[in-house]
């Protein structure tokens, strides 16, 4: 397996959007070969080998880094050898991501039904039940809410860039499959090409 580039740029914006700056620095060294030792990857990037672990952890828990332990027959201990699969990352952010526009699309459409209720003092946003609940005073600060007129506006807003975000992500994964996957006719060729040659006559 070849060591991942990033060849697009929302890998490096997702991973540090998702994961933090830590990770990504980590990813982004690991990203330069297979197999890397995660003694050498610490001493790359400048952090205690637990600390390392840990943000490698986090790489793993989302299938986007594997690692395999050898004996090292010196001093005893396992080492483990870690790979990133950054070709991994887009379909793991297009899942995150579809999960939270599920989540957006049910509250957009429960507050259009009921309405959303605002504290002037900015304390946060109630719908319609909620602020019932609370005979329209906030629940922080005790001052009356008054219907919101924008926030609806800004909800919409937020769903079509999350929208354009997925269909992105989407089509970036598609090429990615498209990669993997390889033409039927260079599947044939090479078939042909493995047949023994014909013996004269």
């Amino acid at each position: 397996m070849k060591a991942y580039k990033f060849p697009y740029s929302l890998d490096e914006r997702f991973l540090k959007e998702h994961l933090g700056e830590d990770v990504f620095r980590i990813a982004s060294e690991l990203s330069k070969k297979d197999d890397y030792s995660e003694f050498k990857l610490a001493e790359a990037t400048g952090k205690e080998v637990n600390e390392t672990r840990n943000l490698l952890y986090q790489l793993h828990s989302l299938n986007l880094a594997s690692f395999i332990k050898k004996k090292d027959n010196k001093i005893g201990w396992y080492i483990y050898y870690w790979t990133f699969h950054g070709d991994r990352v887009a379909a793991s952010v297009l899942k995150e991501k579809m999960a939270l526009l599920e989540t957006l699309r049910e509250r957009t459409l429960k507050e259009e039904r009921s309405g959303v209720f605002l504290c002037s003092n900015g304390c946060g946003t109630l719908d319609f039940d909620r602020a019932f609940e609370f005979s329209f005073h906030c629940p922080e600060c005790g001052e009356i809410i008054g219907q919101e007129v924008d926030g609806q506006k800004v909800d919409k807003e937020r769903l079509q860039k999350l929208e354009d975000d997925i269909k992105s992500l989407r089509r970036h994964c598609d090429a990615e499959q498209l990669k993997k996957k390889k033409p039927a006719a260079l599947v044939k060729l090479k078939k042909l090409l493995q047949l023994p040659p014909i013996a004269p006559l």
